[in-house]
């Protein structure tokens, strides 16, 4: 095959096994290659029922998991066959004896063939010398015309066809308007010149191998521009990857961006509740300060009275020690710490509380609540004219429950907003001049 490779053009050369074409399969990228390489590289490549191109690497489905199912490209199927057979005739030359060196002949026994020398037109076989003989013994034979198969080799003389209609005669026409090769005896009968067009066989095949030419120009051409596309197809595709990419890089950005400023307010929350927690520690560490601050007098205390009752020291009197004695006891008679202020102070962190932000990325807020309504409606009576105003209490049913104030005089009123705190023993009243509330601070 190594001769056949030096006369291959590109358009008929597999670029995998760098051979001729055999069924040449055409994928969707518009390149050409072997079935049985397209079959070995699908199997190579276990893509499943896909497959990479071998020249543009492009990805084309494989219908039914099988190559076979790619189209045939019949263009490149005919050059290929014709090429073939014109590479089989100079083969087949044998410069030394004027016979084929590898033409054997088509009678004789496979096991015994010999060297063809002739061809004969009308039986359309090779003929060794032995056959050759053979043949002009039979007078049907007479008329037949013989040929060197170095002749056929070299291509000086074409093989000859039989007419398929009457296979004694050759086809030396070809009846343009059935298109089929005729001999002398269809332009009598079937084919008349004057009712269909026919031109000799030679004339026609100079005509088909010069359209076949003018088809391969056309094929060199036709693959330049589509080439040409697909690099361009590439261009785009790197464009596309690269605006999509900067969308990519812009949204990674943001994302980032994002979580810094959620990490930062996430730490800013978090500082706040730290800082209301140590504010209420350290009002408990107080009260545990105060106990051990009393425990620690209490036993100083306790140890002097004790001393001074085992040493009766000469220069204390009497009265003295019956004063610390009297100390001692008041001390131990102070009243028990109330629990009450522990629990109010530690049930100051119920009054923290996180809002949920309506926008996700702000979190929420952090807010100590020290206010909130006593539940009770209050009803007001007011008179600027005179300063005073009087206020009653009651129920959520309208029903009288206690006078809260009664001819309260007011400093300078201006029948606006004014803020009346402790009227109630710890309660904080706000007005107007047609509405009254009342607010009660949980925790003193």
């Amino acid at each position: 095959m190594a001769s056949t490779r030096q006369h291959l053009t590109d358009s008929l050369q597999c670029p995998i096994c760098k051979d001729l074409l055999t069924k040449p399969k055409l994928l969707p990228c518009s390149h050409t290659f072997c079935e049985g390489c397209l079959t070995k590289l699908h199997s190579t490549q276990a893509l499943g029922d896909r497959i990479t191109c071998a020249v543009c690497r492009s990805i084309a489905p494989v219908l039914n998991n099988n190559v076979s199912n790619f189209p045939t490209n019949q263009i490149a199927k005919s050059l290929a066959e014709d090429f073939k057979d014109r590479s089989d005739k100079k083969r087949a030359t044998n410069t030394a004896g004027g016979a084929s060196s590898d033409q054997r002949c088509t009678v004789c026994d496979a096991v015994d063939q010999g060297i063809a020398t002739f061809y004969c037109q009308h039986c359309s076989e090779f003929l060794c010398d032995y056959c050759l003989k053979q043949h002009k013994r039979f007078k049907k034979n007479v008329f037949h015309e013989l040929v060197s198969a170095r002749d056929i080799a070299s291509g000086e003389i074409r093989i000859q066809l039989a007419c398929p209609e009457h296979p004694q005669e050759l086809q030396q026409f070809v009846c343009i308007t059935c298109l089929v090769g005729i001999c002398c005896r269809c332009l009598e009968v079937g084919h008349q010149p004057e009712r269909h067009e026919v031109i000799g066989i030679e004339e026609y095949e100079e005509s088909h191998k010069a359209a076949v030419d003018l088809l391969q120009q056309k094929i060199e051409q036709k693959t330049a521009v589509i080439q040409s596309h697909s690099s361009f197809v590439k261009e785009q595709i790197g464009m596309v990857e690269n605006i999509i990419g900067q969308q990519r890089q812009e949204i990674k950005n943001v994302f980032e961006g994002a979580v810094e400023r959620i990490r930062r307010r996430k730490d800013q929350l978090l500082e706040e509740c730290n800082t209301y927690q140590r504010s209420l520690c350290e009002d408990l560490e107080g009260i545990i300060q105060c106990h051990d601050d009393f425990l620690e007098n209490l036993s100083a205390n306790a140890s002097v009275v004790t001393e001074e009752c085992t040493s009766r020291r000469s220069d204390q009197s009497l009265s003295e020690r019956v004063a610390r004695v009297g100390e001692l006891e008041a001390l131990v008679k102070r009243d028990n710490p109330d629990a009450s202020l522990a629990e109010s102070i530690a049930r100051r962190a119920k009054l923290l509380t996180f809002h949920l932000a309506a926008e996700g990325l702000e979190l929420g807020t952090v807010r100590v609540k020290n206010w909130e309504l006593d539940g009770t409606i209050l009803l007001a009576c007011m008179d600027h004219s005179k300063a005073v105003f009087s206020i009653e209490r009651y129920t959520s049913e309208l029903e009288y429950t206690q006078t809260l104030v009664a001819d309260q005089k007011m400093e300078k009123p201006d029948g606006k907003w004014c803020f009346l705190q402790k009227v109630t023993g710890g309660k904080v009243v706000l007005c107007t001049l047609d509405k009254l509330y009342i607010y009660s601070k949980l925790f003193w």
